[in-house]
């Protein structure tokens, strides 16, 4: 039973602090996102932290029966490595973040202050403890802090030309712990005394919680990029599909021989579409719209060739605005496998124009039609990619939204729209 409340308090907020610091090593042990590397620097900077924070406690209760009369030697030797594994997690806060210049000129300043501490065993240059055990600043004393100092700044310098531009929010995080430490170092400095568990043991506690799960972040987002580039593929695939080619390439073997000027001219189409597929794999951003209705009028010249009864009409009033590349063409070629290329009178109509705060793009088929539930029931069930392609890429690239509307025998209307 526990009498003390200042001692269960004190329990109490170390169980808080190991409690996290195991949290996280364990999350990094099964984390997939986490390369070895960073895993390693988190285990390390998880040690350190939980030894500082033990350390002084340890220390104020039982150095008569550790330490005996040596007493003076290993306070210095426990303030010394104090004072370096401090800078030590600190570049380690630096490696977290990526970073890879100045590496040399980081180990040098780490050296420096290491070899300054150590000089406390035999000079009272940056401290010294006297015979009654009192800890006394040196002329030195400064350096722990300042070479602390450039490495906190180290961090944020660091982190803010790192994700600079559009990533610019990614940095918050260095920063916001950089901050941290700092002020847990002026409070620890400027109260005058030694607790049992210092700011900085929170701080560093804290910092290492924020670290993982910022680098967690960082890892799911390239997951997702990846991701993301094996769906662009997926898309073009779906776009290029076999018998498009094959027939493509009749249509060219037949003109040859009957309008050779014409086969010439469908050649160049069909490798401009090609080229214009291909492009698509490595682009990450949004398009002019403009570039995506010549993607489209390609696409269709060659099919206007192939059926020369189908009309496909272009009003473009409003070409001023960024969209998801494949995704006007993707839907003209769904309108016109599925929907008109059986009608003797075949018709499909683009247009695009501004409507309130909203760019709208409209496509619209006399078609087949089909029946729109049943095409999202299939859509779950892994049919109709290309549709649900389109549809995702527009609602989280563009905040935008993508709506269907069809009716079995008269036609298909589909409607997108993007904030601007």
């Amino acid at each position: 039973m526990i009498a003390d409340p200042n001692i269960q308090t004190l329990l109490a907020l170390d169980m808080a602090l190991f409690v996290q610091l195991i949290g996280v090593s364990l999350a990094v042990l099964t984390d997939p996102y986490i390369t070895k590397a960073n895993r390693n620097r988190v285990y390390a900077i998880a040690v350190i932290v939980a030894f500082t924070i033990i350390e002084p406690q340890i220390t104020s209760r039982y150095d008569t029966v550790l330490f005996g009369n040596a007493f003076i030697f290993w306070y210095t030797f426990l303030s010394a490595y104090s004072y370096i594994l401090r800078t030590v997690v600190l570049f380690l806060f630096i490696r977290l973040t990526g970073s890879e210049k100045g590496l040399k000129i980081l180990y040098l300043i780490i050296g420096i202050n290491a070899v300054l501490c150590n000089t406390a065993f035999f000079a009272p240059w940056v401290f010294h403890f006297d015979q009654g055990g009192h800890w006394h600043r040196g002329p030195l004393g400064i350096v722990p802090f300042i070479v602390s100092f450039i490495l906190l700044l180290w961090i944020v310098v660091g982190a803010l030309m790192k994700y600079r531009g559009l990533r610019r929010r990614e940095s918050l995080v260095p920063v916001i712990i950089s901050i941290m430490v700092s002020i847990a170092v002026m409070m620890d400095v400027s109260l005058g005394f030694s607790p049992d568990v210092s700011f900085l043991c929170v701080a560093m506690t804290e910092s290492t919680v924020f670290f993982y799960i910022w680098l967690h972040l960082q890892f799911v987002r390239e997951h997702e990029k990846a991701l993301a580039a094996e769906q662009r593929i997926k898309i073009m695939m779906s776009q290029i599909q076999p018998h498009f080619l094959f027939n493509t390439l009749s249509t060219i073997q037949a003109l040859t021989e009957i309008d050779p000027e014409r086969a010439s001219k469908v050649i160049e189409e069909f490798a401009l579409y090609l080229r214009q597929n291909i492009n698509s794999l490595n682009q990450e951003s949004l398009i002019p719209v403009v570039k995506e209705i010549e993607h489209t009028k390609t696409y269709s010249d060659i099919e206007q060739v192939r059926f020369p009864s189908i009309r496909i009409d272009y009003e473009i009033e409003d070409d001023e605005f960024l969209i998801p590349p494949l995704t006007i063409q993707p839907m003209v070629e769904n309108a016109i496998r599925h929907g008109v290329r059986g009608n003797k009178h075949g018709w499909v109509s683009v247009s695009t124009y501004r409507e309130e705060n909203e760019h709208v793009i409209a496509i619209r088929d006399n078609g087949k039609g089909f029946d729109v539930d049943k095409m999202i029931e299939d859509t779950k069930k892994g049919d109709h990619i290309g549709v649900k392609n389109v549809r995702d890429r527009i609602i989280d690239m563009t905040g935008g939204t993508f709506s269907i509307e069809s009716v079995v025998g008269e036609g298909t209307s589909i409607t997108i729209r993007i904030p601007g």
